[in-house]
């Protein structure tokens, strides 16, 4: 065998391996949320959607929130139902919660419920212990092994092949924050600081994990505009900030308006877009379909986006 030949071989060997490697370094996740939407009429159409992403064997699926309509009933029957669903993604399946789930239950339609007695039954109910749902558990880290942050177990986070995934309990509904009265904002203000700092938290491990990339879970289809009257002006600010000092792609993934959107929301300093941050809003009601992202190093943004159709669920 001829040195030009052996050298061929073996450069030929290093890029297969290297090919390989970076391969098995990819995987793909589902999101989805606003689903189902009209309980009980619509449990037969989010099964389609269980055994649909359950064909495809991602790592995980998260659901964005709100598993109800805004008018459906805000009962523990109804929130143990949606339990019970979960358990059947063969793969991790995580929730983080929306504004149907809890604040919106005042509504006469959802029973007239107090919104923070229900959403201490939702973290009951959803949250029993530091795993996800599904027939394979995923450990997650959680908030609420913070100190003073307790009851905050429905935001976790946890790793996948050197990617950062997190949950933040951020709702539709101007976030629970009623900017005419202060005085009602109790559960707002405590709920604001906890999301906060976890966002702050989130992003120091990401740098101290040297993750490649971060992806965000929430609900709300938040307004990113600096104003008095908005629930969510605290948080984008903060999420800019940190987005700014993070060089590695960042991806938004949340519900709420019920529409697949892709968008590039936040501008730097200059007025520039800024690059290494996405935000995508899921399908919701009445359009039952799911999100594939899969994660490829190849690509510099990171994330791959892909709609898919449940034609069963329609």
């Amino acid at each position: 065998m001829t040195n030009i030949f052996k050298i061929f071989v073996g450069v030929i060997t290093l890029l297969t391996i290297f090919s390989c490697g970076s391969s098995k370094q990819n995987f793909s996740f589902f999101a989805i949320g606003d689903m189902p939407y009209n309980v009980p009429e619509d449990y037969e159409r989010f099964e389609h959607v269980i055994t649909a992403i359950n064909e495809q064997d991602p790592a995980f699926t998260v659901h964005v929130g709100d598993i109800k309509g805004g008018s459906s009933p805000c009962t523990d029957a109804v929130f143990e139902k949606l339990y019970d669903y979960f358990q059947e993604f063969k793969n991790p399946v995580i929730l983080t919660p929306g504004d149907n789930d809890w604040t919106d239950c005042h509504r006469k339609g959802a029973g007239e419920y107090d919104p923070v007695e229900r959403l201490e039954q939702l973290r009951s109910v959803f949250y029993k212990d530091r795993k996800s749902m599904g027939q394979t558990k995923l450990d997650l880290h959680t908030q609420d092994t913070y100190p003073g942050y307790e009851k905050f177990v429905e935001n976790a986070l946890w790793e996948q092949k050197k990617i950062l995934f997190a949950t933040l309990h951020v709702v539709g509904s101007n976030n629970n924050f009623n900017p005419d009265n202060p005085a009602d904002n109790t559960e707002f203000n405590e709920r604001n600081t906890a999301n906060l700092f976890w966002l702050e938290e989130v992003f120091r491990q990401a740098k101290n994990r040297n993750s490649q990339g971060l992806v965000l879970f929430l609900h709300a289809g938040m307004n990113y505009a600096d104003s008095d009257q908005s629930g969510f002006k605290d948080f984008t600010k903060k999420l800019r900030q940190e987005v700014l000092n993070y060089e590695n792609p960042v991806l938004l993934v949340y519900g709420d308006h019920h529409r697949f959107l892709i968008e590039k929301p936040l501008r730097n300093d200059d007025g520039r877009v800024v690059k290494n941050f996405t935000s995508l809003m899921v399908f919701g009601n009445p359009d039952m379909h799911a999100v594939q992202i899969s994660v490829n190093r190849k690509y510099d943004a990171l994330f791959e986006i892909r709609q898919h159709f449940i034609k069963e669920a329609e």
